[in-house]
């Protein structure tokens, strides 16, 4: 019904009801709550009310919502905290996560640079079928970038 009510503009109305099925329960409202709170979807934009959500989804087991946990201390320029969510959001198989951390130790941000592991949570993206499209085609860019490298190294 949130889902109807949001898709149709109703905003309001949808964070209403994320509200009341999060009260009672249901991870996928408090994973969705989480998100209007986050981008001001029939609300105000609050990132603490957010973060109070997702963890709570996270919790009962939402991998999303650990990667949205990841991506609300990137805003505030936190690294290890980014590597550390999204390393949760990985080990319950997020495949997008597993891209985000080779990314971050390509980078070496929040963490000590290892093209090696990288690797690794590459081969783990391109394994994983919860892994959107997009996120899978630069998994495999960066893949075919990088294994020659290491191979060589």
């Amino acid at each position: 019904m949130a889902e109807a009510a949001w898709d149709a503009g109703h905003n309001r109305l949808a964070q209403r009801l994320l509200q009341r099925g999060a009260d009672l329960g249901s991870d996928g409202c408090m994973l969705n709550l989480g998100y209007a709170y986050d981008v001001g979807l029939g609300t105000r934009t609050d990132k603490v009310m957010a973060m109070r959500w997702y963890k709570r989804a996270y919790r009962r087991g939402h991998a999303s919502a650990a990667s949205n946990i990841a991506v609300l201390y990137r805003e505030q320029g936190r690294d290890r905290m980014v590597f550390a969510w999204y390393l949760r959001a990985a080990e319950l198989g997020d495949g997008g996560a597993m891209l985000e951390l080779a990314k971050l130790l390509l980078a070496g941000r929040g963490v000590r640079r290892s093209p090696s592991e990288a690797l690794g949570y590459l081969r783990g993206a391109l394994s994983t079928k919860f892994i959107c499209e997009e996120s899978w085609e630069e998994a495999e860019e960066l893949m075919q970038q990088l294994a020659p490298k290491i191979v060589h190294e």
